[in-house]
Parts: C-alpha cells; sequence; structure tokens
C-alpha cells in the first residue's frame, strides 16, 4: 500500500462512468479521492490501462462466502482471524472494494451456523477493518431470522452495537423456496445423518410462530435498524402482501424476490430489488426461482450481488442482456452503494472515494489491480 501523499493517473482504457463509457479515458486520483475523469489519454501515465477497463471499486451487498472460508470441508474449523482475511483477500481479488459480509442469525442443527457464531463473527468484522490489515471495507450485514426469538434479541443488540445493513429472514417450511418436501435438509445442505429429531424440532420452531408475531418481531428491528440510519431488507419475498407489508414498515430493500410480479411490486413502491448474480452467471435461478436476467430485461432489478461467489459480480458485467455496459456497472456499484447510504464511493467521478478496479477482459474478465481509497489492495501476477 501507498501512503496516497501522491497523485496517480491511469490512462488509455475504457473509463465507465456512471452516465458513459469514455474509450481511452484517464482517471486521476489523489489522498484517496478521485480528482479527474478525462475524455483524452495522456501520455506516460503512472498506470498504462490500454486494452483494459477502469471500473468503480464493487460494493456486494450480501455475500456469505465468509462460511466457506470459515468451514471449507465438513468437520474442518479454520481460525476466524485467518478465514476472515483469506476472504479479505478472495474480496479484493475479485474487485469488491465494500464487503456486506452476510452473517446469519439462526441457529440450524449440522450447518455450521448458530446465533452464537453469528455473534462472535459479528465482533471479529468490526475489529477487522483497513487500520488492522483488512484491504478492502468489510461491512456487517445482520441477517435476522424472525421465527427465532432469540435471534431477534441478539440483532437488536448487534444493532445497537453497529451494524451496516440489516435483512428480515423467515424461511419457513411449506412457503417460499422452503415449499415441498424435505427442503430443509435441501436448502440448508445438511448431511444425511442429522437426526430426523433435530428436522422436526427445527420445523416445530419455523412454523411455529404466527404471521402477526413474524410482522412484529419485523417491525420491531426495522424501527431499530431505521432509528440508527441502517438500511433494512426484505428477504425472500413470496407475494406482493408480503412486499407490501415490508414496505408498510418501513424496508428500503426487496432482496431475491421469488416471482417477476413480486420484483415489479417492490419496483412500484420504490424498494431496491436486489437479485444474485450466480443467477444472472448461471441463466437462471438454481431453485426455480425468479430468472434475473429476465428480470433485468423487465426493468425490475437495480442491484446484484454476490450471494456466494464473490467473483460473478464482474462476470455479470460483461454479460450482455440487452443493456449498456454503463447500466450492468452501475447494479454492481453505484446502485448498492446508494441503496446502502454510502454515496461517497460506486462511481468514477471527481469528489468520490477513489475505490476502483482495473480489468483485463482477456481471457476471460478478471481483476488487474484493486484499490480502495486510493491504496492498492490487490494487483495480479
Amino acid at each position: 500500500m501507498n501512503n496516497n501523499a501522491n497523485r496517480t493517473l491511469i490512462s488509455g482504457g475504457t473509463v465507465v462512468t456512471p452516465t458513459t463509457e469514455i474509450e481511452d479515458g484517464t482517471v486521476v486520483f489523489s489522498d484517496g479521492k478521485i480528482v479527474s475523469v478525462e475524455a483524452e489519454s495522456h501520455n506516460s501515465p503512472d498506470i498504462d490501462a490500454t486494452g483494459k477497463y477502469v471500473l468503480p471499486g464493487l460494493v456486494d451487498l450480501h455475500g456469505d462466502d465468509i462460511e466457506q472460508h470459515l468451514f471449507p470441508r465438513a468437520g474442518e474449523r479454520v481460525d476466524t482471524t485467518v478465514g476472515l482475511d483469506r476472504c479479505d483477500i478472495a474480496n479484493a481479488s475479485a474487485g469488491v472494494t465494500t464487503k456486506y459480509h452476510a452473517i446469519a442469525f439462526e441457529d440450524v442443527p449440522d450447518d455450521n451456523r448458530s446465533i452464537e457464531l453469528a455473534r462472535r463473527l459479528a465482533e471479529h468484522i468490526r475489529d477487522f477493518n483497513r487500520e488492522t490489515g483488512g484491504r478492502v471495507d468489510n461491512r456487517l450485514h445482520l441477517r435476522c431470522e424472525l421465527t427465532n426469538e432469540t435471534a431477534v434479541d441478539a440483532v437488536s443488540q448487534e444493532i445497537q452495537s453497529g451494524g451496516d445493513l440489516v435483512s428480515l429472514v423467515s424461511h419457513i417450511p411449506g412457503t417460499g423456496q422452503y415449499a415441498g418436501e424435505n427442503t430443509l435438509a435441501q436448502r440448508y445442505n445438511l448431511p444425511d445423518e442429522t437426526s430426523e429429531t433435530s428436522l422436526q424440532t427445527l420445523e416445530k420452531c419455523r412454523t411455529g410462530v404466527s404471521e402477526a408475531e413474524i410482522i412484529s418481531r419485523a417491525r420491531k428491528i426495522t424501527e431499530l435498524a431505521s432509528n440508527r440510519n441502517i438500511p433494512v431488507a426484505s428477504h425472500d419475498d413470496e407475494s406482493v402482501s408480503s412486499v407490501d407489508n415490508a414496505a408498510a414498515i418501513g424496508v428500503d430493500i426487496s432482496e431475491y424476490p421469488l416471482s417477476h410480479c413480486v420484483a415489479q411490486r417492490a419496483t412500484e413502491l420504490n424498494l431496491a430489488v436486489v437479485m444474485g448474480a450466480p443467477n444472472v452467471v448461471r441463466g437462471g435461478s438454481l431453485w426455480d426461482g425468479l430468472d434475473a436476467s429476465q428480470a433485468i430485461r423487465d426493468g425490475v432489478v437495480d442491484i446484484l450481488c454476490s450471494d456466494f461467489r464473490p467473483q460473478s459480480l464482474l462476470s455479470s458485467v460483461f454479460i450482455e442482456n440487452g443493456d449498456s455496459l454503463t447500466d450492468r456497472v452501475l447494479r454492481v456499484s453505484t446502485a448498492p452503494a446508494a441503496a446502502a447510504g454510502l454515496y461517497d464511493r460506486g462511481r468514477l467521478e471527481c469528489g468520490a472515494r477513489a475505490d476502483l478496479i482495473i480489468v483485463d477482459p482477456d481471457p476471460v474478465p478478471s481483476i488487474a489491480r484493486t484499490f480502495v481509497a486510493g491504496d492498492e489492495v490487490y494487483r495480479s501476477a
């Protein structure tokens, strides 16, 4: 890392701003801020980006890839500090400069998820920042399982300790993506040896809470978060009425709506609609849900998140879908930054924070260099 004392000039690449693509453009930054975006190239730049793209750093509102780094295989548990560092490196190399780690506050048998683990992980993430060795801006996305009263209490405490985004989750058997037989075991990828008693206990806990109580808990969490200017997302919205209920209590974001009509309703209510970039890259949903590419063409998706695969954000930018490169970049930078209230980043404009990436498009789009607040945090070999 440098100390940002000197001006850095990047020139020769295709610069993508919020409104246009600039061939052979130039971006200049100093002291962590962008000071110039120019529609011309310079001789002898500090960084020659010829043949490459210069984009704003990617902003990921929902990524639970930290779980893969903590539990890389069944029965293996990596030290939290080590796992978080590896996750940080992976995101920097994927061009993610602002990362919202989606931490699940829920108890699931044999799934490496528990409320106590979530508490400890949240504390580690708060302590892991650029001053203490973090490369990217690591933030907390608190996922609250509303059917679990202990989870609601825990997230309430975490909000007061400091969170950056909250999502309201109710994974109830027989509803949404949990409709059908044995879906709890399938969706959580629980091992075959998970006891029937454990599954029955989980199902009983999830189905034993009334809709009125779930709405009451959702309202409590939303009010706590809103009082601290923390944005709130509803998760896996199943119906138009569920989106209406979410909007009525002050939710800002609808993540992973399950159908086109639900996404359309969220758009009509001015909720930011978030879908997973892996859905776009794959060409459809893993669970027969909403096709993100079609939803984009229909104008009902504002933001893409990594879900579980950080590399998918960059890949989605270079998948043509009947829209412009500028629009595809916006969905993974400007739009998520705005939804999170981070108006200082997510765009290549004068005065914005110097979070930016240089992308080599051949043979497949990959990150050549990543800068966070003007500091270089990743460079490919």
